[in-house]
Order: C-alpha cells, then structure tokens, then sequence
C-alpha cells in the first residue's frame, strides 16, 4: 500500500473530491483500494499535483475554514482545474547553478520541472538526458506530446 498527498490546483480548496477530502488543498489518498487507486489516477490526469505522502505533513495539515474554500461553479465541489492556480512541490526550474539531471530525480519531479519550465531548449535537453539515461517512457512521451504539440 502506498499513501499519497494529493495537491489540488486550487491552493485553498477545503471540500471533497472523487472522495478524497481536500484542506487548504492537499488531500489524503492510498491505493489499497479499487476506488483510492481510481483517485490516484484521476488526479493525475486532471492536473492535480501527486506526491508519495510522508506521516508528518499528514499529521501537519489544517483544516481550512469555510470562507477559505473555493470551488469551481459548475462543477460541483471540484476544484477549478487546469488554470494555473496551484502550487505543487518538486523541483524548479532555475537560471543558474547546475543543470537538472533527470537521472538524480523521481519520475513525477521530472515531469514537474518539465511542465513548469518555459525553455524549450532546457526541456529538450532533460528529454535528451533522460534518453539517454533511465528511459522512463512517461517522461520520453512527454517530450513525443510536446513535439505533436508543435505541430
């Protein structure tokens, strides 16, 4: 079994999604079930930020109050997704200092710093490298998407 810490795009979201309970945006998940390995997946592919959860930020999490909880109108109590709005964890890109070697990362910080970088130079080469080293096929087809992106 493994427990994750879902961040929702919406950093002050407090409510529930796809039955996970959400505060101030992070949620708890585990994939010991049919139903929290669908969660997983689902917030994988809505935007959502997923990261292998450790006891203290769990046993750290606020709650939020009412008035801090946002919802996208329309969709229930889902948060709004894919607008920009969240705030995940994982690497970032940066101007200086050494530059990021795919192979020192977990897969999911990979596809982070690729999707938070702008530099398409700079995500050709981490593509590149990572062909060139571990050959994770999520991150090799994020770099297959981009370029059908291009088209």
């Amino acid at each position: 079994m493994n427990k994750y810490r879902i961040e929702a795009p919406v950093r002050a979201f407090t409510g529930e999604s796809v039955g996970v309970h959400f505060a101030k945006g992070t949620g708890f998940v585990d994939d010991s079930s049919k139903e929290g390995r669908a969660a997983v997946e689902y917030f994988r592919r809505h935007g959502y930020g997923v990261f292998p959860a450790d006891q203290e930020t769990e046993e750290t999490t606020e709650v939020a109050s009412p008035a801090d909880a946002m919802t996208n109108i329309g969709h229930g109590s889902a948060p709004a997704v894919g607008y920009g709005l969240g705030v995940q964890d994982g690497p970032t890109p940066t101007g200086g200092g050494e530059p990021f070697a795919p192979s020192e990362h977990k897969q999911d910080d990979v596809l982070t710093y690729l999707d938070r970088t702008d530099d398409e130079t700079e995500r050709q080469r981490v593509i590149d490298a990572e062909a060139g080293g571990k050959k994770r096929k999520a991150i090799l087809a994020r770099g297959e998407q981009k370029q059908e992106d291009n088209q």
